[in-house]
């Protein structure tokens, strides 16, 4: 291996000395400068900036260079600078916010909204659930509210939820089942082994009546009616004198989980009486002449 041969007496340490002095000047060549007139002599100098997690110790001077130093625990400088101290990390983290990047010597700590909320004029806002009948087209991000859109035909979204989408109505026929009650855009099909109640005939607590029963709560209550009717009906089946309900924000979809569970209510407190009859004298008393109708049609056909 050839060895470039070195002048006689230059001394070993010499050419390192060079190469350190020439990597300060490129160094301090690449970095920003700034004017300042030295105090003592009153010279117009150029000196090199401090580098971003450092501020300036000592300006340069006539045959020295800036004097730069490292900044102390919990401040920072995010830029090439010449202040004379360090910047304080200020920035604390608010109500449903966390931690993104902690404070460092080059920059300052970075929050963002908790996981379940988005930043918006400056807030941590909770991400907007999509109300039954809608499901989410895009989750709520840190940055964006969620984004819902409606049940397209043959889905559904029987809850508020700020990340569930609409979902597939049930095959009856799929599952060897008859279909009680069409699906819509906030509840699922209701399917039943139910096909008929013979008035008369059946009996509590034989078989198959049970499934019947709910069948025909379901029936009734997953009606598509007005909020009147729907008073109507529950007024007829607790009396007249029941206090008139404020109608839910969540709207239809509430109204007839409300009418289901009053019904379920209504059937246990009488011991599994005579449902049928009940419902069919209810819906007589509501003026509800075509859901009476259909209920006798689906469930007492004629013999």
């Amino acid at each position: 291996m050839f060895t470039p041969l070195r002048p006689v007496g230059t001394p070993v340490w010499l050419p390192v000395l060079l190469l350190a002095l020439a990597a300060d000047r490129a160094v301090a060549a690449a970095a920003p400068t700034f004017p300042w007139r030295d105090a003592r002599t009153g010279e117009g100098l150029v000196c090199a900036q401090c580098p971003p997690g450092s501020f300036m110790r000592r300006p340069c001077g006539p045959g020295s260079a800036t004097v730069c130093e490292p900044c102390p625990a919990r401040h920072y400088t995010e830029f090439w600078n010449y202040l004379e101290r360090c910047l304080y990390c200020n920035v604390i983290c608010g109500e449903h916010e966390e931690e993104a990047l902690p404070c460092t010597a080059t920059h300052n700590r970075v929050c963002r909204c908790r996981a379940g909320f988005f930043e918006f004029a400056g807030f941590c806002l909770e991400h907007a659930p999509c109300p039954p009948g809608s499901g989410v087209a895009a989750a709520g991000t840190p940055s964006q509210n969620t984004q819902c859109q409606p049940c397209s035909p043959g889905t559904f979204s029987a809850n508020s939820s700020s990340t569930e989408s609409c979902q597939p109505h049930r095959n009856c026929s799929a599952l060897g089942l008859v279909l009680n009650v069409p699906g819509s855009s906030f509840h699922d099909t209701l399917c039943t082994n139910c096909t008929a109640f013979l008035l008369g005939d059946w009996e509590p607590g034989m078989p198959g009546v049970e499934e019947c029963e709910s069948a025909i709560l379901d029936f009734v209550a997953f009606q598509d009616m007005s909020f009147k009717r729907f008073l109507r009906l529950q007024q007829a089946l607790a009396g007249q004198d029941v206090q008139s309900p404020v109608p839910p924000r969540e709207g239809l979809a509430a109204l007839q989980l409300m009418l289901r569970g009053q019904l379920a209510r209504i059937h246990e407190q009488e011991g599994g009486g005579p449902l049928l009859e009940r419902l069919l004298q209810a819906l007589h008393t509501a003026r509800l002449p075509a859901l009476e109708r259909s209920v006798r049609a689906r469930f007492l056909p004629t013999r």
